[in-house]
């Protein structure tokens, strides 16, 4: 074992250690343990199922590889859907064009989306004087995000259909890599790996050490399993027939009576899963996405992922139950988490002041700065390129995702809205 890993088991058993210390504190020493207040019953429940889940996701992350180049190459349609992307379309297909993936293994279409930004016109001229050929598609009325990737598979005549967003630019060898793991027939669909394009902006720095942690760790270890719960739309290929299979549930998805736009990556991801295929994630095919560098743009961003999260995982439940064991007990942990950490913040401050338990409501965010230590440790041993600079930011993030916790209860309570999909 290497002394970064010993350190990190270390780490991880001192968090255990501490846990337990201040529940002895609190329950035994200061309180009558029958007596306790259902405020401290509830926190210890959360906490004795989420810890160990952390734990296991942090020490399993260390198992996860990619799969490497096998010499698979399909024939590959690539779709991007563009709406209002004047500025960076021309990146994104330029990007996509320069893959060293065989040329004549690789068909291009870009569908735009009645943009009114003028970037019809930027891709029409870009067309005109390309030495590649590629489809430009242009819409007469704007048909949502969902709409335009149905257009675009029209015109696919590939065994493999790649999805990336319109302000995003690949690695060289992102397309190669990401279609490696389809060479398993039972693999319908590849969530490449989304890193922040370079930004000076502190919020772009925050976002960057997330993406680093939301894909690597977390999206890794739900590979290990073979059901990454949501490939991005980032950069996503999926099997061509599978998708054709699901097009018609996926264009007329409705949420509480409402017809739904947004959220469209993870609802292909569960259709591919209730097909009865594994999702899998590529850490070495690398995008670059713009991410939103001012407060309101991210905030809307937030509550728009917050709204398809839980429309997503409403969904998951009519079907996991019947996916393997292992991968439901990861789906139903996740989801265990994800929609009880607000009652636990809540309860975990406003209603342990209101008890006037300051030193447990210090001793919470003390936890929270320890585990944000712990996460940023791991991806300083398994991200590459994570920087000590990029430690202290992920170590401060936890405050950040204090105040998102309450945008994510506003779009989980507004999940009937939704939109285009864009920032």
């Amino acid at each position: 074992m290497s002394l970064g890993r010993g350190f990190l088991l270390f780490l991880c058993c001192v968090n255990v250690v501490f846990s337990v210390a201040i529940l002895a504190v609190l329950y035994v020493n200061r309180f009558d343990l029958l007596g306790l207040h259902w405020v401290f019953w509830l926190l210890a429940a959360y906490g004795f199922v989420v810890t160990p889940f952390m734990i296991f996701r942090l020490v399993s992350a260390y198992l996860y590889r990619p799969v490497l180049d096998r010499g698979f190459r399909p024939k590959v349609s690539v779709v991007v859907p563009c709406y209002n992307e004047k500025q960076g379309i021309v990146k994104t297909v330029n990007s996509i064009l320069a893959s060293d993936y065989p040329a004549d293994l690789v068909d291009l279409i870009v569908v735009d989306d009645a943009s009114t930004d003028g970037s019809k016109d930027v891709l029409r001229e870009f067309w005109r004087g390309s030495s590649r050929v590629f489809n430009v598609v242009s819409l007469w009325r704007n048909v949502g995000k969902r709409g335009a990737v149905a257009e675009g598979l029209k015109y696919c005549r590939g065994d493999v259909v790649v999805l990336v967003d319109s302000d995003t630019v690949l690695d060289v060898d992102a397309v190669r890599n990401l279609v490696q793991p389809l060479v398993d027939p039972k693999v319908f669909c590849v969530c490449g790996n989304a890193e922040v394009a370079p930004g000076k902006s502190v919020l772009a720095r925050f976002q960057k050490v997330w993406y680093n942690e939301s894909f690597r760790i977390r999206k890794g270890v739900e590979s290990l399993f073979g059901s990454v719960f949501c490939c991005s739309g980032v950069l996503a290929a999926y099997r061509a027939d599978k998708l054709r299979e699901v097009l018609p549930e996926f264009l007329n998805e409705t949420f509480l009576g409402v017809k739904v736009a947004s959220g469209d990556d993870r609802r292909l991801t569960n259709l591919m899963l209730r097909l009865g295929g594994r999702s899998v994630f590529q850490s070495n095919a690398v995008a670059y996405t713009a991410v939103p560098t001012g407060l309101k743009q991210f905030i809307k961003q937030q509550i728009r992922w917050g709204r398809g999260s839980l429309r997503g995982m409403l969904f998951a439940l009519s079907f996991f139950h019947k996916r393997p064991l292992k991968q439901s007990l990861l789906f139903y942990l996740t989801m265990f988490a994800t929609f009880l950490s607000p009652l636990a913040l809540i309860l975990s401050t406003v209603g342990l002041a209101f008890l006037g338990e300051w030193f447990a409501v210090a001793g919470y965010f003390g936890g929270l700065a320890l585990v944000s230590l712990l996460f940023a440790l791991t991806d300083r041993l398994l991200v590459v390129g994570f920087g000590v600079r990029d430690v202290v930011f992920r170590v401060g993030f936890f405050m950040v995702l204090f105040g998102l916790t309450f945008v994510y209860v506003y779009g989980w309570f507004t999940s009937a809205k939704n939109g285009w999909g864009t920032r």
